[in-house]
């Protein structure tokens, strides 16, 4: 087995990075310099043709997109090491969340956040829309109720027990919030959220 992971720091690749870790698989990681544009290297782009971060190579099968990367992961990985069901409805959970955290959360999140706010990654005041801010934060807000309720009865997205279906959903919210986009007062997704941070795999990952 062989594994590269290609990155740089503060990307959307501390999800994949992440997963990594709590998996304990050996891998390579693959610091790469947006300066230096290499991204966008010939090599590179065999690799990820969009030029962008994060792509990994598993047994020299190139992936790329976050999500893609850690459903990878989690169904050629994370079976055997109980963080990815192996069939039924757990599997059918993992993969609804897992892709609802990135179509549904993450897409209303950043309309939100370029419309709505002022941050790094916001759009110049001009080119902002109010209408678009709006409509993309009750999204959100309605994406934010729709974790909360999930997360009522049970400490994490599956269950009792953390898997890797938690990742995406957290490391949006941990993004959002970093930029200052709020967790309106749900309280179970506070502390989930929290929960996830503490994670010992999520800290070794990191940049």
């Amino acid at each position: 087995m062989s594994i590269r992971l290609y990155s740089w720091p503060k990307s959307s690749a501390p999800g994949a990075r992440w997963a990594l870790e709590e998996l304990g698989v050996p891998y390579e990681y693959v610091r790469l310099d947006g300066a230096k544009q290499e991204h966008r290297a010939p090599a590179y782009l065999a690799i990820n043709p969009n030029g962008k971060v994060p792509a990994l190579v598993d047994s020299g099968q190139p992936y790329f997109e976050s999500l893609a990367i850690l459903l990878h992961l989690g169904e050629s990985y994370g079976q055997k090491r109980g963080l990815w069901p192996s069939d039924g409805a757990g599997r059918a959970d993992a993969l609804c969340w897992s892709v609802w955290a990135i179509t549904e959360l993450r897409a209303y999140m950043m309309q939100y956040l370029y419309h709505g706010l002022d941050t790094p990654v916001s759009y110049a005041p001009a080119d902002r829309s109010k209408a678009t801010a709006d409509y993309n934060r009750g999204q959100y807000l309605w994406m934010l109720g729709v974790l909360d309720a999930r997360l009522a009865a049970r400490p994490y997205i599956l269950g009792d027990a953390f898997s890797l279906a938690d990742i995406p959903a957290a490391a949006v919210l941990m993004f959002g919030t970093m930029l200052g986009v709020g967790l309106e007062g749900r309280g179970n997704v506070e502390a989930w959220l929290n929960r996830c941070r503490a994670r010992p795999a999520l800290a070794k990952g990191a940049d």
